[in-house]
């Protein structure tokens, strides 16, 4: 007979759920840093007027907020989903373990490609063909992976539910991912379709850009964006739920406003640049609202009927919606902004693009870090130390939403390409940048803590 199997491959051939989700959490925990040590960069370039990126910026800044997408935000949502969802319906594993743990290392290695295709002088951006090449190519393989991850979250609550639990009983955290994953597995695809095309056409690194800007930036902008925080609703429900002690009144209610809200963020539609100057794309704006207003009054009414105990998953996770409310404020302003064709009020369509990321971003994050001090004794095995975990939220949410929010008063200000206050603006977002990044180093430090508990013996966990 062979040797047994070592630790390390024990973990890489692992099929467990709650490995899989540790592995996303922590990993994208790491990746997380690097891309708001990018924007801290991009930040203090502005504040010293280009003294410090020079002709990288461009690079630097596109692909800096690609990352804190597709290589923080969405694996850390589906991390924790991959660990909570089986566990919320009384499924014993995920659907498809063996495809959940392909597509995690799948995403890990080519998200340290285009890591490194951005230091190359490629990643979205760059000058350098083939590294721009590759960046193009390690991003579609994310997406692929993301979406083989989301395939499998998606089925497990389809599919995995014991008899009796219909979907109107699925937990909220749950039913969200449900319909995130729908709307992520048909974005994905079309956006991969973008980055397959640019592979085959494309013949020079503004090709590239062309590419990215016409056919993938939609992913960075209203209504699309808005899809990367789904999840957060069903996290801010169940932290409610919990926090008074009582079942959520009109369940049914939040879960249709979920559904409606994953209506409303769906983007693959508005492809193509001009979609923006169109009243539907405007009306599309606006309706966002409708779902995410809701559900705040709903949760504020849940509250009012009993005592609350107030914890980090209930703050952080409530703040989170607060930070999309700020992402859909921005998307109307753009809307009435393209209505006279970018004349109406001459903002920098660009910056606001940036800074409804950035809520958005803010928000998925806060929500996530929420959810895992939420469930805490389920994915560590010990409870999350509150005050910690408080801390680092509160330094996600008002980092994200500083830099969103400077962005934003920076489209006002240098309307019609004035560059007043770059020095200021720019010190400020990398004063974000720099808050987000302790709130992330902060929960990483509380994981690594939490994972090192004892977990006692299999009989116990069992």
């Amino acid at each position: 007979t062979g040797r047994p199997p070592g630790d390390l491959e024990t973990l890489i051939g692992t099929g467990d759920h709650t490995t899989i989700g540790r592995l996303y959490i922590g990993f994208s925990l790491l990746l997380l840093l690097a891309a708001l040590v990018g924007r801290i960069v991009t930040g203090l370039d502005a504040a010293t007027d280009g003294g410090i990126l020079g002709s990288y910026l461009a690079l630097l800044d596109n692909s800096s907020l690609v990352a804190l997408v597709f290589l923080g935000v969405v694996p850390l949502l589906l991390g924790l989903a991959t660990i909570m969802v089986p566990l919320q319906i009384g499924s014993p594993t995920i659907a498809f373990p063996r495809a959940a743990a392909l597509a995690m290392w799948s995403w890990l290695l080519f998200g340290a490609i285009f890591i490194t295709s951005t230091a190359l002088d490629g990643g979205i951006g760059g000058g350098d063909i083939d590294a721009a090449t590759l960046g193009n190519v390690s991003l579609g393989a994310m997406m692929v992976a993301l979406g083989l991850g989301s395939v499998c979250v998606a089925t497990t609550v389809v599919a995995h539910r014991p008899a009796g639990m219909g979907l109107n009983r699925t937990p909220l955290f749950s039913w969200s991912m449900l319909v995130a994953s729908a709307i992520w597995i048909v974005s994905l695809g079309s956006a991969l379709a973008w980055s397959i095309i640019g592979h085959l056409e494309a013949d020079s690194t503004d090709a590239l850009v062309s590419n990215f800007s016409v056919g993938l930036g939609w992913l960075l902008r209203g209504p699309a964006v808005f899809m990367l925080a789904i999840p957060v609703l069903g996290i801010a429900g169940d932290a409610v739920a919990t926090a008074t002690g009582r079942p959520l009144r009109n369940y049914g209610v939040f879960q249709g406003l979920i559904g409606a809200y994953g209506i409303f963020s769906f983007g693959a539609w508005a492809q193509s640049p001009s979609s923006v100057d169109t009243v539907l794309w405007a009306l599309w704006a606006l309706a966002i609202f409708l779902p995410l207003l809701g559900f705040l009054g709903g949760l504020a009414e849940s509250m009012r009927h009993g005592r609350v105990r107030v914890t980090a998953a209930l703050v952080g996770s409530v703040l989170g919606l607060v930070n999309l409310l700020g992402a859909a404020v921005v998307g109307l302003l753009m809307a009435l902004n393209t209505a006279g064709n970018d004349t109406l009020f001459d903002f920098s369509s660009l910056q606001l693009g940036k800074a409804q990321v950035l809520f958005v971003f803010a928000a998925a994050v806060a929500g996530a870090l929420a959810g895992i001090a939420h469930w805490a004794p389920q994915i560590w095995g010990a409870p999350a130390v509150d005050t910690t975990a408080s801390i680092s939220i509160a330094l996600v949410d008002i980092g994200g939403g500083l830099m969103a929010t400077v962005l934003a008063i920076e489209a006002f200000v240098q309307a019609g390409g004035d560059n007043t206050g770059d020095a200021i603006f720019g010190g400020f977002e990398a004063a974000g940048a720099l808050l987000a990044l302790a709130g992330i180093i902060g929960a990483l430090v509380a994981s690594l803590g939490a994972a090192r508990e004892p977990e006692g013996t299999d009989e116990e966990r069992d």
